[in-house]
């Protein structure tokens, strides 16, 4: 088993950080719906996101911080107030 911790954006500070354990196999996907993350997606430390059906277990190291990010920020759009 490996834990990591989940770094939370966007929830307006209701839950910042999250350690989770994860068993061989799992994927992002059984993770967010876990921790009822509807909308976001978990990101690589160094950048890009996981696939829903990656195999997290593999792709991360025991300890190490991953990102929950909202799936639908829209980057590059500016607006006036």
């Amino acid at each position: 088993m490996k834990r990591i911790t989940i770094s939370v954006a966007g929830t307006d500070g209701k839950r910042e950080h999250t350690d989770v354990e994860l068993m061989p196999g799992i994927k992002p996907r059984d993770v967010l719906a876990k921790l009822n993350l509807d909308g976001f997606q978990l990101s690589k430390p160094e950048g890009g996101a996981f696939d829903f059906n990656d195999d997290l277990y593999q792709a991360v190291s025991d300890g190490q911080k991953v990102f929950a990010t909202k799936s639908d920020v829209v980057a590059g759009e500016s607006f006036r107030a």
